[in-house]
């Protein structure tokens, strides 16, 4: 049981850690990607027809909605990704807690499982925000996200 703990302790520091470090040297390459997405939705935007929260809006002023909102799409996806990682994390020791005073496996495996629906529908809840706040903006969601 202790290997499974510092087996966690581990891969959560690895994922952590690395995270932060690739958004660091990626930022540069995420602005060009943000730039390059707002250019072809803003392409689509002038061949379809532009929604009426942005029509009123100039050309500038338009990009530069856009530019925001992708950049609040990547900060919510970044936070959902810590959500769901320091979660798993508070999870696991909660269920191991759990597995060590009660019954073991079976109180380990209900805690893992009763925390990963949390963490789901935690992420589902902040997806849907995110999604509502941008189409009320006039925005869609999946055309202005970068991966």
């Amino acid at each position: 049981m202790i290997i499974l703990l510092y087996a966690a302790i581990v891969l959560a520091a690895i994922t952590i850690i690395g995270n932060l470090m690739l958004h660091k040297w990626n930022a540069k390459r995420l602005d060009q990607r943000v730039g390059e997405r707002v250019d072809a939705y803003l392409t689509s935007l002038e061949r379809e027809g532009v929604p009426e929260p942005l029509d009123a809006m100039g050309s500038d002023e338009r990009r530069e909605m856009l530019i925001a909102a992708a950049r609040q799409v990547k900060a919510e996806s970044d936070r959902r990704f810590y959500i769901a990682a320091i979660g798993g994390i508070v999870a696991f020791f909660v269920a191991l807690g759990f597995a060590i005073e009660g019954a073991g496996t079976r109180d380990f495996v209900i805690t893992l499982a009763i925390g990963a629906a949390v963490i789901y529908g935690v992420n589902t809840v902040l997806y849907r925000n995110l999604r509502s706040k941008l189409a009320a903006r006039g925005i869609e969601l999946e055309r202005i996200a970068t991966q």
